[in-house]
């Protein structure tokens, strides 16, 4: 076990991402859009944290703002990726395979508008895995544990097919895009999901987790009894 050390946020472009301590470095959360790597190191440089002590990434899910220098991050500090085995084919393509469908209109148009401002077209550079990466298949108890993390990881698929979460034994987590709470039309749900059911199946295991801190990668953190009365309102 680590001594305590709180995770650290960094915000570049719309995502959060999430920095651990871990027992020979540092576990980072995601990342964000590819334009978004420079920013990224500065925030490091903030916080007098060097690249090279960036020893794992976890991908909580396949898109470009989650995933988009992941390539490069990879190149620059020989991180070991840690993600679930449904994103191989996103990362090896650079490219989101399985495109979601939109909660509903008025978040078409949000994303329609978003995405045009940017020029955005759902591309980054392709990852190569190597056998020291790490691919997860469900649930698992073990994977952060072996770098010092008191924590596990949960698949929490509902907003793509790929989803995990990071439940610290504290009750922080890190859940990606499970939920969100940037925009309030959305009611923390995803602005789109891969499958709606399982949208809320993952929200009960997050709840049951033992989670108290909701750290999505959008928007500011949020006690999960917010998510609990969200479930109770709009879930099956």
């Amino acid at each position: 076990m680590t001594e305590a050390w709180a995770p650290k946020t960094l915000t570049t472009g719309p995502t959060n991402s999430y920095l651990l301590k871990s027992r020979d470095g540092y576990l980072l959360i995601d990342t964000s859009y590819p334009s978004c790597f420079q920013p990224f190191l500065k925030e490091l440089e903030k916080i007098k944290v060097e690249p090279s002590e960036i020893k794992d990434l976890l991908l909580t899910h396949a898109h470009d703002d989650h995933a988009g220098f992941a390539d490069e991050l990879k190149k620059r500090t020989n991180c070991r990726i840690i993600v679930h085995k449904n994103a191989i084919e996103s990362l090896k393509q650079g490219c989101i395979v399985n495109v979601g469908r939109f909660l509903n209109r008025r978040a078409q148009v949000a994303m329609a508008v978003y995405n045009w401002a940017r020029r955005r077209n759902f591309e980054y550079p392709p990852v190569t895995l190597n056998d020291a990466d790490i691919l997860v298949a469900g649930d698992n108890e073990d994977v952060l544990k072996t770098i010092g993390i008191e924590g596990r990881i949960l698949y929490t698929p509902g907003h793509t097919d790929d989803g995990i979460s990071v439940i610290l034994a504290n009750g922080d987590a890190f859940v990606g895009d499970a939920c969100m709470s940037h925009l309030g039309f959305l009611h923390y749900r995803p602005i789109e999901h891969h499958d709606s059911t399982l949208v809320f199946e993952s929200w009960r295991k997050i709840i049951e987790s033992g989670a108290k801190t909701i750290c999505p990668g959008h928007g500011k953190p949020f006690p999960v009894e917010e998510l609990v009365r969200q479930k109770q309102k709009y879930g099956p």
